[in-house]
């Protein structure tokens, strides 16, 4: 016993002696990070509510943007549209896309198609994300509401390119794939995707998303890319590839199938709650699985806000331990809100990604090539 009990003293005196040590070290670098975010800020705090709101230039662009788009798609008359959407088919022809690869049904289906309403399911549930990203660094509600409307108008342009982009290399890619992998279609296509994300997509869906949370471009550093662009990897694979690969799917309930004629009450509203709402495997996938990567990229893209040029990585270090307000209950709040955030936009994106839309021109194009 009194061997025991000298070990128990033993490990005592180690425990405190290691938190006086670390006491120390700890207050230096929340004392420092106080200083660098609260005293040494990359640009003056806004002074009016248009600054706050960060209605700039990039709001002003996306803005006409998207509603040159709109336009178009509303007053074009519908015979205009099919006709270009089939030069826009026999364009990738003479650029040497086969047909017995890839007929003319699925390149309008599977790419033109869907990263068109990829790109609109986006743009739907953004203004939930930077609302969210907002708040979850102590903005009002006002300035979250006008953040969540310039924030995606700014990446409006970003997001034309990105899935634009995509819908012209992917074909190819996949192609590629099939002739000297020689596997199938679905597996080619899989791989033509994750190649195209991390072989150079992912830097625009970084730029994308700093933009989008009011970081300019003389704010990014490439130290802060060091970390972003890896955590970005994470987050589009449980988040973009799940959602692009889901656009005009039938949500299922995470629920049992059987209890939307249950006997019990509260498991018809359960199966009638997770239907309404889209909570199926690809929701959890999309908020749960991207919560943490998500902490790493708020982390940096709140001090790049604060630090601009200045950031360095042990900035971004000092944020994911102390959050906004500078001690470890305010880290460990701040990586609770970002899941919060997570599951809010993920939940917004999810049932977007769940509706089927209604696409004469594409359906139009669709049945035409089947038909061929």
């Amino acid at each position: 016993e009194a061997k025991g009990e000298g070990e128990g003293m033993l490990g005592a005196r180690l425990l405190a002696r290691a938190q006086a040590c670390a006491r120390p070290l700890l207050a230096q670098s929340k004392h420092a990070f106080a200083r660098s975010v609260g005293t040494a800020p990359s640009s003056a705090p806004p002074k009016t509510f248009l600054e706050a709101g960060q209605i700039d230039r990039g709001f002003v662009e996306g803005t006409a943007m998207l509603g040159a788009a709109i336009a178009a798609g509303t007053f074009v008359p519908f015979e205009t549209q099919l006709s270009a959407l089939k030069r826009v088919i026999d364009g990738f022809r003479a650029a040497g896309l086969r047909r017995d690869a890839i007929p003319d049904d699925v390149l309008v289906k599977d790419y033109l198609r869907k990263n068109a309403l990829a790109a609109q399911n986006v743009l739907i549930a953004s203004p939930s994300f930077y609302f969210l990203f907002s708040w979850i660094t102590g903005q009002s509600v006002a300035v979250c509401t006008a953040r969540a409307i310039t924030g995606t108008m700014r990446i409006v342009p970003f997001m034309a390119f990105f899935y634009g982009a995509f819908a012209l290399l992917a074909p190819f890619a996949t192609q590629y794939y099939m002739r000297t992998g020689g596997t199938s279609y679905a597996d080619s296509a899989s791989n033509a995707n994750m190649a195209l994300m991390l072989g150079g997509f992912v830097f625009v869906e970084a730029i994308v998303e700093l933009r989008g949370c009011g970081v300019t471009f003389g704010q990014m550093t490439i130290s802060s890319f060091i970390l972003f662009v890896p955590a970005l990897v994470g987050r589009l694979a449980a988040g973009v590839l799940t959602q692009q690969a889901k656009v005009g799917s039938e949500s299922v309930p995470v629920v049992p199938a059987d209890w939307e004629h249950s006997a019990v009450e509260w498991q018809r509203s359960a199966f009638k709650a997770a239907k309404a709402l889209c909570i199926d495997v690809d929701f959890f996938t999309t908020a749960a699985g991207t919560g943490v990567f998500q902490h790493v990229l708020n982390a940096v893209t709140f001090v790049l806000l604060a630090r601009g040029s200045k950031t360095t990585l042990l900035d971004v270090g000092r944020f994911l331990l102390f959050g906004v307000n500078n001690s470890l209950g305010s880290g460990a709040m701040q990586a609770v809100r970002t899941l919060m955030m997570r599951a809010g936009f993920g939940l917004a994106w999810n049932m977007a990604s769940s509706q089927q839309w209604h696409t004469p021109v594409f359906d139009a194009a669709i049945s035409a090539g089947r038909a061929a």
